[in-house]
């Protein structure tokens, strides 16, 4: 269902401003950043050590999805 209604969403009548644009990038890097400090200390409490390629990996892929669902929920999320 979820699927189907993003395949019929037209995606360039969503116009994002230069402000919103940085809103959206700003609140998702910080959001991945948060998780993986969440989880590099979880790592740490548990193996008392912490494995920098992990810990590169899980930056890149948490950065990179926070953008795309944090941010358009920190951009759009509110009642206009």
């Amino acid at each position: 269902m979820f699927a189907t209604t993003l395949g019929k969403f037209d995606w360039r009548n969503l116009p994002l401003t230069p402000q919103e644009l940085g809103r959206m990038m700003t609140a998702g890097a910080a959001w991945g950043l948060l998780l993986t400090a969440g989880l590099a200390g979880m790592k740490f409490w548990n193996y008392e050590m912490i494995c920098i390629d992990d810990i590169a990996a899980t930056t890149a892929l948490s950065v990179a999805v926070g953008i795309f669902t944090i941010g358009p929920i920190a951009v759009y999320g509110r009642c206009r």
